[in-house]
């Protein structure tokens, strides 16, 4: 078969063309980052709040908030707080094959940040 190129091979120059594996599980998860983030901002417009608004509503500047819209924080913390500045609850789940588990809330994994005296 002349002309066939196996996956493998195209695989293998693009993910050493991108500096390795690693570079190539980093780019994802940035990807992956920026994209939930994304989501957030587009839910913050469609309920007509400005950065402004909901940074007030968490306690932190407008330029946290742009940070957390552009997946640059992550943190289960800052999410939470967002999400509930927006109205909403952050829910931590464990998905296994035949089982799907709620691990925490935002009222338990403030509990949890707090330590043990809080819980």
């Amino acid at each position: 078969m002349a002309g066939y190129v196996k996956w493998a091979d195209i695989r293998a120059k693009h993910v050493a063309r991108a500096g390795g594996e690693k570079a190539v599980a980093e780019g994802v998860a940035q990807l992956k980052a920026e994209i939930r983030a994304y989501r957030l901002a587009e839910t913050r417009r469609r309920m007509a709040l400005t950065q402004s608004e909901v940074a007030e509503r968490m306690g932190v500047s407008k330029g946290r908030v742009s940070q957390i819209e552009n997946g640059e924080v992550s943190t289960i913390d800052a999410l939470s707080r967002y999400v509930s500045a927006l109205g909403g609850e952050l829910r931590l789940v464990a998905d296994f094959d035949e089982e799907t588990i709620l691990v925490g809330t935002d009222e338990f994994l403030r509990r949890s940040q707090a330590g043990p005296a809080a819980a």
